[in-house]
């Protein structure tokens, strides 16, 4: 903005932002220095993570318990969704499993799983979008990945709220948008090899992702499915997709002795609780209450479409893009019972700015591509910026430590702290009396278990099993929720509780007490004949198995 002074005003004599588009576009020597840049900021955000590690717990307390369990079966040799009811996929579970056995069996060793996965994510973008994404948008996309993957709260809460929980939400988001970019992004029409390595990718994390939480798999094998008659040289890309999925499939599936039957049964019954949950008016509705996220990129793909040199092809193809960006999003969030979030939409956004960035023609700096810019800048720096402070939010706290935590004594668990919740919650899930109440029940097991006897407790998680060090049963459940069980659709008693020798039944009030209701309801013969109370505590009885 150039101003014109004079004795008695200030005139403003023009307004220009073809210094923002230059600044954006950039040179040859500006983008060798933004890739070098990326890189330092990738390895600090990967730092930041394995810094943080285990966030101080402000909120879903309990939710950490899951991926306890989960990965101290996976070490003592039981395969998720064969052995036992995982209601995620073996991928999540084998990545807590690895740093928990890095870790010494010490509940420390979730943050070296966190730290490894937010890595691999975060150069696996580097590498794919590098060669296929003008220097900017490509430059800003990675850090939108990395911090997706890297940031300590749930999707959808506040960003001070740190927790260990829905970790596989973020990490499924994040591989989803790499789908959807190198999917949709314009290629090299002679790169035989490019079209084969993007192929690759989306294949690999497409299988990674199906056996992470099938809802991401699915959505990744639509959108990978979508793209193929869009694009040149399809049989090359498909080939290459075919070989990344094979890469990763076989060997999981040999991890889990082809065991297809256990997996389709799971999925089945998940299905069921979900198909109960919503229905084509949630749908709308939330479309409708996430208007205000969906209308920048919705705006944008209509002022792209415009642009001199975009192809009835290409238009057809970005505006489908936000479509099923704006749709799958929706599906995602209804089904993984997160407030508010739409992720996918900024992978959208991303591919725009790319798209506009690609439209200005060289050595110039067209003013009216800045609007454009700003709107998908907002659509993609506002999530990344939150995502950003809460990660800073976590190292500070960790830090800090402005409010006071509480700590097990037992050690798998001692490096874990535990915070007051600070906002409406339901009681006894976080900080101070999750600990007392969870101390109580060891208490009650140790000196009224016997050597050997599996344990698990009948809360929203089992936190007994890995807490104490004991062999985990086998089969039975992660998680006892509303998400995962129905009364419509009642997991059979064994995916529930398995051959658990001990059963702590809770007598205090807790998320997920009307689950546990519908449990006993439905298995009214658990509690006090198949099991026997054995000891009383004033918060728990100790069940032990009849026969």
């Amino acid at each position: 903005m150039r101003i014109a002074h004079s004795p008695n005003q200030r005139v403003v004599e023009g307004i220009s932002f073809e210094s923002l588009v230059s600044w954006w576009v950039g040179s040859r020597d500006a983008t060798l220095r933004r890739s070098r840049l990326l890189a330092v900021l990738l390895l600090l955000v990967c730092l930041a993570v394995a810094i943080v590690g285990v966030p101080r717990l402000r909120m879903f307390g309990h939710d950490v318990f899951v991926s306890l369990d989960g990965g101290w079966r996976v070490l003592n040799g039981e395969r998720p969704q064969v052995d036992f009811y995982a209601q995620m996929g073996p991928v999540y579970y084998l990545l807590h499993a690895a740093g928990l056995w890095l870790a010494g069996n010490n509940a420390r060793g979730l943050g070296y799983g966190s730290a490894l996965a937010t890595t691999l994510i975060s150069f696996w973008a580097f590498f794919v979008l590098r060669p296929r994404m003008k220097s900017a948008p490509f430059f800003v996309a990675c850090l939108f990945l990395a911090l997706l993957a890297a940031a300590p709260f749930p999707l959808g809460y506040g960003f001070t709220q740190a927790a260990f929980s829905m970790k596989h939400n973020r990490y499924g988001y994040a591989l989803t948008s790499l789908v959807l970019l190198e999917s949709f992004l314009p290629e090299k029409a002679d790169s035989r090899r490019l079209r084969f390595a993007g192929g690759f990718s989306t294949g690999l994390a497409c299988a990674l992702l199906l056996f992470l939480k099938i809802s991401f798999g699915l959505v990744a094998l639509t959108l990978a499915a979508v793209s193929l008659p869009l694009r040149s040289g399809a049989r090359i890309r498909l080939a290459g997709m075919a070989a990344g999925f094979a890469a990763f499939s076989i060997p999981i599936m040999g991890y889990l002795r082809f065991d297809l039957p256990a997996l389709v049964s799971e999925y089945r019954l998940l299905a069921a609780v979900k198909r109960g949950a919503i229905d084509a008016h949630d749908v709308i509705k939330r479309i409708y209450v996430d208007r205000f996220e969906i209308a920048p990129v919705a705006l944008m793909v209509a002022l792209v479409s415009l642009l001199p040199g975009v192809s009835v092809r290409r238009r057809f193809t970005l505006t489908l893009v936000v479509a099923m960006a704006t749709v799958a999003g929706t599906l995602l969030l209804l089904t993984n019972t997160q407030p508010f979030g739409l992720p996918l939409l900024g992978a959208a956004a991303l591919l725009l700015l790319n798209e506009v960035t690609a439209a200005v023609p060289d050595g110039t700096s067209p003013p009216q591509m800045a609007p454009l810019l700003a709107i998908g800048l907002l659509a993609v720096a506002i999530p990344m910026c939150i995502d950003a402070a809460g990660l800073g939010a976590a190292m500070a706290d960790k830090v800090l430590r402005e409010k006071p935590g509480h700590r097990f004594q037992e050690a798998p668990l001692a490096s874990i702290e535990f915070v007051d919740c600070a906002t409406p919650c339901p009681p006894n899930d976080d900080g101070k009396n999750l600990v007392r109440y969870t101390e109580e029940g060891i208490a009650l097991v140790q000196a009224n278990g016997r050597p050997g006897e599996s344990v698990r407790g009948l809360g929203a998680s089992n936190p007994f099993s890995f807490a104490t060090l004991r062999p985990p049963s086998h089969g039975g459940a992660v998680v006892l929720s509303k998400t995962d069980i129905s009364a419509a659709a009642m997991p059979p008693e064994k995916f529930l509780i398995g051959d658990v020798a001990l059963i702590l039944a809770p007598k205090f009030p807790a998320g997920e007490r009307d689950t546990l209701a519908v449990i006993l309801n439905a298995y009214p013969n658990m509690l006090g004949v198949e099991y026997l109370p054995v000891a009383e505590s004033p918060n728990w009885v100790l069940y032990r198995r009849a026969n």
